[in-house]
């Protein structure tokens, strides 16, 4: 293939790609070519291909936006089934160089097109049945929770789809499971550096952005908008929430518009120039469902749209079997409706029955009738349309009966027409107007907490282990011991999954840790593995266990996924670590991180020697639990050794002897020095704002903040009452300021301190005030 075809000369079939400077791949057929690059199937790894940029595009941008994707990876594992795997989806595994040693491209997971099928073919029951898919609306709900978990995946490491739509996805025809695709399009956070996405389209896109497009750092209120978008049609027969019947000719015509002026009409209060689609089974909802899209197409500025989290705790409820949200039609078994509401499907077809009937009705009607001459009542149409006949008084062409009809008909219009136009009293609205007004110039109270996090999760070991590396690399000895610090917190703040057995945990180690083990794959094992961590995802040694048969595989992404969950489910154990340390190599070659685990490794068997060691076998004399935790260290070290391919063993020693060697420098580490809590003076600038109630333009409050151990705020509240607008300035500086927790003895603590607002004629500065009062201290 040649460069005017936009692949590096070299690059294509039967051309080499180099992972790292050891391990090389042969380039199979091509299966696809984009406006960024081209895909490859690669002989060598039937389970990846290959994603090669064109030449001529920025591969610097290009692989800065690769190296963010492959430390922020969503975690979203592929899923085994049944002896079958489903790759959620295609995300870059490492990159792949060319025989010069120049960026070009990345590897990722074989997608099973054939098995896939587009999100838009199971919204409309006939291209559904046509392409041989499930046409209830269990399947749909299913899949609306399923794509909502994997966008909150993606949302956790800050990365964005933003051309969210039903063409865009696909689900696998069998499991139901989302597969998504082209994730280097997507809006990709890095170090200080956010890869915006280049396509959008304007049928999903948010109200506030129809008409100035979407402002960097916006992408997720426009996610939750699109996703919003595409689960309504998903349940609701792939009727757009902004389609509909206009009441008048003031009402867009197109869904862009609608979308922009708020068209909306299936809400509790719909509006009132549009009426619902006639088949819409909106109405059949449950409450607290149709309160969800409420909230994601309401117009009011303080309406929060819900996050992608929101609608897969919400849809996973009613797409369980056990939970009873979810019956079988009693008049259609094809069907399945919310629990004590009635069938839309149902009441659907009779609407499109009825809709037929009457059409066939008046095709007979018109064919009764006698053929009239052209004469002064016709009117001519114009091309394309339909002609149209009205009949002239006194023709004789029409009776008594049939004149009825048509009165009865208009009469019914007219109806219908008041009831879609009719607008609520305006001195209701005026009354409304005025509460708001006098409302905004009250006084509030400043208190304000983020929303509750949903705990430590693996996607938040994943990044404190990513940090750490870096940290280590730099050198940076606070930033370690800060790190390690809450991340063992953490861990501790979970029971462990033995509870405390150490005979149990001695008999499972053995088990899965045992030389004479090593592990390819057996799908017998990985389904009892996979239902052991579906019981308790906490079972670390079981997750060490499937990181290991995936390094057997040659697949370190998903050997490093799972010994990251190790790692979650309890970070005093230094094996995890060694298993993330073993991934490293084979993930692109990085030698650097790979020592940085060792020694990470080593240093938490060290510190954690007597909570992890096995205990001693019958006749063996105990120790400190110094002993038995190098023993077990040693040992995993060696089964890591076996699973790696023979080109890697040797690197892997010297990781192994390189790590130990920094972590003695790492064990030598001083304490964190004490300090106070605060706010870090720099961040905290003056700010201007719109004063609304003159009396009360100047003066000052205290701000009472509460920071965590973490370093994040996790409360600030005011003393005294202060207008809306000022308000909406101190909750967007708190957001925006830097925090720094109290270290006492060398351990992070929770601390309290307070801050001097000043203002005066719409400006608002502040001033640290020292620490809080509490009983403490």
């Amino acid at each position: 293939m040649s460069r005017k075809q936009g692949v590096t000369p070299g690059l294509s079939p039967g051309g080499k790609i180099w992972l790292d400077k050891v391990r090389s791949l042969v380039l199979g057929k091509l299966i696809k070519s984009g406006g960024a690059g081209s895909v490859y199937l690669l002989p060598g790894a039937p389970a990846q291909v290959a994603k090669l940029y064109h030449p001529h595009l920025d591969r610097a941008a290009n692989r800065r936006k690769l190296e963010a994707m492959l430390e922020l990876s969503p975690e979203l594992p592929d899923q085994l089934e049944n002896g079958k795997r489903y790759v959620q989806i295609a995300w870059p595994q490492a990159a792949v160089f060319d025989g010069q040693g120049g960026f070009a491209g990345f590897v990722m997971p074989l997608l099973d097109m054939a098995q896939t099928a587009e999100l838009e073919q199971i919204m409309q029951e006939r291209q559904a049945r046509a392409a041989g898919l499930p046409t209830g609306l269990g399947p749909k709900l299913t899949l609306a929770a399923n794509l909502a978990a994997v966008l909150d995946a993606l949302h956790q490491q800050q990365h964005y789809v933003v051309d969210l739509k039903p063409v865009n996805l696909r689900f696998y025809r069998d499991s139901l499971y989302i597969a998504m695709l082209d994730c280097d399009g997507f809006s990709i956070q890095g170090h200080a550096e956010r890869f915006p996405a280049e396509q959008f389209t304007a049928d999903y896109l948010a109200p506030e952005f129809q008409r100035k497009g979407m402002p960097a750092g916006t992408e997720m209120a426009q996610d939750r908008f699109a996703l919003a978008v595409v689960i309504f049609q998903l349940l609701n027969f792939g009727i757009h929430p902004y389609s509909g019947r206009p009441g008048n000719a003031q009402a867009p015509t197109d869904i862009p518009g609608r979308i922009r002026d708020g068209y909306y009409a299936y809400g509790a209060k719909r509006h009132k120039n549009m009426a619902p689609n006639a088949t819409s089974g909106h109405a059949l909802m449950p409450p607290e469902l149709r309160a969800m899209f409420d909230r994601a197409f309401s117009q009011s500025p303080n309406s929060q749209r819900p996050s992608a989290a929101d609608w897969a705790q919400l849809l996973r409820g009613y797409a369980q079997r056990s939970g009873g949200k979810l019956v079988v039609c009693a008049a259609n078994p094809e069907h399945q409706h919310f629990a004590g509401q009635g069938c839309a499907a149902c009441a659907r077809d009779k609407v499109i029955a009825s809709a037929a009937q009457a059409s066939v009705q008046a095709q007979q009607m018109q064919l009764q009738q006698p053929s009239l001459p052209q004469q002064r009542g016709a009117h001519h149409t114009a091309p394309g349309q339909a002609p149209v006949f009205i009949p002239v008084v006194g023709s004789g062409s029409m009776t008594g009966k049939g004149w009825a009809v048509v009165v009865l008909l208009i009469v019914l219009f007219l109806i219908g027409f008041t009831a879609w136009t009719s607008s609520p009293d305006e001195s209701k609205d005026k009354a409304a107007m005025q509460a708001q007004a006098e409302q905004a110039a009250g006084l509030e109270v400043f208190s304000w907490r983020p929303r509750k996090a949903a705990g430590f999760q693996p996607s938040d070991a994943r990044k404190a282990v990513r940090s750490l590396s870096q940290a280590v690399s730099k050198g940076d000895d606070d930033a370690v011991t800060r790190g390690l610090q809450l991340l063992y917190r953490a861990g501790e703040q979970k029971s462990s999954v033995y509870g405390g057995d150490p005979v149990q945990a001695q008999l499972r180690a053995s088990l899965l840790e045992g030389l004479g083990w090593v592990p390819g794959y057996e799908p017998s094992l990985v389904a009892s593995y996979l239902d052991l961590l579906q019981a308790n995802p906490r079972d670390h040694l079981v997750a060490a266990a499937m990181g290991r048969m995936h390094l057997s595989l040659n697949e370190p992404q998903a050997a490093r996924q799972y010994f990251e969950q190790a790692l979650w489910a309890r970070p005093t154990d230094g094996t995890a670590w060694l298993g993330i340390a073993a991934t490293a190599l084979l993930r692109g070659g990085d030698e650097r991180d790979a020592v940085n685990m060792v020694a990470l490794a080593q240093l938490t068997a060290y510190r954690y020697a007597v909570q992890n060691a096995l205990p001693a076998e019958p006749g063996q004399p105990s120790d400190n639990g110094v002993a038995r935790t190098m023993q077990r260290m040693d040992l995993n070290a060696r089964m890591l050794r076996l699973v790696q391919g023979w080109d890697y063993q040797k690197r892997w020693d010297k990781a192994l002897a390189d790590g130990a060697l920094l972590a003695t420098r790492l064990k030598a580490m001083p304490p964190l020095r004490d300090q106070v809590g605060g706010v870090q003076r720099e961040t905290m600038t003056t700010v201007t704002y719109g004063v609304l109630d003159e009396q009360h333009a100047t003066g000052e409050n205290r701000l009472t903040l509460t920071i965590a151990a973490d370093g994040t705020l996790s409360y600030a509240a005011a003393e005294l009452p202060m207008e809306p607008m000022l308000n909406k300035v101190l909750l967007d500086s708190v957001k925006r300021w830097t925090y720094l927790p109290a270290v006492q003895h060398g351990q992070l603590r929770e601390a309290k301190v307070v801050v001097l607002v000043r203002y005066r004629n719409g400006r608002v500065s502040f001033v640290p005030a020292g620490v809080a009062a509490t009983t403490e201290n």
